[in-house]
């Protein structure tokens, strides 16, 4: 299949020349544009959350002279800015200077969104490791900030943690996932190599404050040993008491002779503990590294479906091809395997089910020479590629964040775009084969 690129500075050059009034042009570029967003200084685009006729839009900005910050953008479906502010002031609930770094943004029930970000702190200058804490922030339709927490060392229990994720949950509690290089909360293999990091993920009640429970080690099943490195991804309430973690690690499997990562599912209780394993996916010969999961809508045939990267064993960076796995409900694995068709070097970013058009959107940067491209791929509900578009230039850096099938069957995308001098938010809308028509 064809693979389009989609050069933006090109795109726009003929978009301005081919309008032949001003309202032939402002009606177009509801249809279809390019818009940037940020301030002085460099942003990064994180995620957004498309809520009926509004976008809300997650972003780490640098401005000079300054340290990192949380900047929440929120525009209507035309990517006109309704509203643009800043998260904190740079420093933590005892004052001391922190850089914040915007992971995730999830709708709750009523009505509001939880922001989660992970705070830097330095280096340890005993292990030569960098330190976090991570930050949860609640906030209104409008942006501002209702609510929150931070968390540090869990009363002197861990040194760091680093957190993926966070997933609202019906009681109005939450729970976040990642991982920790502290090796003190989980088991070294004793086997080279030294232990990197381990998984983890945290309940917390509706108050923000009160831990209900802690899930560590995940269960190591008998006769295996830890991993050397693993990250949790995404936790999912499966009901009120049974929670389902996708991960990934290089734990010996039984029967194995060496550490590999895969992908891995595991279910727990509502109080941590481990309820059981399912079926792990990847490839043998390689590192399956998990960077999305979305639950598949029953419209779809309802389960869940995990993206990653399948990077060569050994390998000296990270890229390689895009990874799937389809799982029902039960978590039993239907179909996983490359995405077809898609060639390239790429590193998976994320996952979206597509009602309208039924299948999957994925985005993933893929490397060029000078830098990354977006690279965003459609596929039917077999993951069979249908179509797939570069967003970008093959001479600077651009890198995708997420993508977002709207009702009409256009989509939106959301990246990070290298322009001259500076990285700037690219919020695009395209046509449902991805074109600017």
């Amino acid at each position: 299949m064809k693979l389009k690129l989609i050069s933006i500075c090109a795109y726009l050059l003929v978009f301005f020349s081919s309008c032949d009034t001003k309202k032939d042009f402002e009606e177009e570029t509801k249809k279809y544009f390019i818009k940037y967003y940020g301030e002085d200084g460099d942003q990064e685009a994180v995620d957004m959350v498309v809520n009926g006729d509004t976008v809300m839009i997650l972003v780490n900005t640098t401005t000079p002279g300054n340290s990192q910050r949380i900047l929440l953008i929120k525009t209507d479906l035309d990517g006109n800015v309704l509203r643009q502010n800043k998260l904190g002031n740079g420093k933590d609930s005892q004052g001391r200077a922190i850089s914040e770094i915007a992971q995730d943004i999830e709708p709750t029930a009523d009505g509001n969104y939880l922001v989660l970000s992970n705070m830097y702190r330095g280096i340890d200058a005993a292990t030569n490791e960098d330190l976090y804490d991570f930050k949860v922030i609640k906030i209104n339709a409008n942006g501002d900030s209702i609510g929150g927490m931070e968390f540090g060392n869990n009363d002197g229990k861990w040194t760091t943690q680093y957190i993926h994720s966070i997933t609202p949950l019906s009681d109005g509690g939450f729970v976040v996932t990642g991982n920790s290089t502290d090796e003190t909360i989980a088991v070294d293999p004793g086997l080279p190599p030294p232990d990197q990091e381990d998984m983890f993920s945290i309940g917390f009640k509706n108050d923000f404050k009160t831990i209900a429970w802690t899930t560590l080690e995940l269960g190591t099943p008998i006769g295996t040993t830890g991993e050397h490195f693993g990250s949790g991804i995404k936790v999912f309430e499966a009901s009120s008491n049974r929670y389902i973690i996708f991960s990934y690690s290089d734990r010996q499997l039984l029967g194995a002779t060496d550490f590999e990562s895969n992908f891995e599912v595991m279910t727990f209780s509502g109080n941590g503990i481990p309820l059981g394993f399912a079926d792990n996916s990847g490839k043998e010969t390689s590192d399956e590294i998990l960077a999305s999961v979305a639950k598949v809508p029953s419209i779809l045939g309802g389960g869940y479906y995990e993206f990653g990267t399948s990077i060569p064993l050994n390998a000296s960076s990270n890229v390689g091809q895009l990874y799937f796995c389809k799982r029902y409900d039960d978590l039993s694995k239907k179909n996983e395997g490359t995405v077809s068709s898609v060639s390239g070097q790429f590193t998976a970013v994320s996952v979206t089910p597509c009602v309208v058009s039924e299948g999957y959107l994925l985005i993933a940067n893929e490397k060029t020479t000078a830098g990354t491209t977006i690279r965003l791929i459609k596929t039917n509900l077999d993951s069979e590629e249908v179509w797939s578009v570069n967003m970008g230039s093959f001479d600077k850096t651009s890198k995708g964040a997420c993508a977002v099938e709207l009702p009409d069957g256009r989509i939106l995308v959301l990246g990070t775009i290298e322009l001259e001098t500076q990285d700037k938010v690219g919020l695009m809308k395209v046509n449902a084969q991805g074109e600017f028509l």
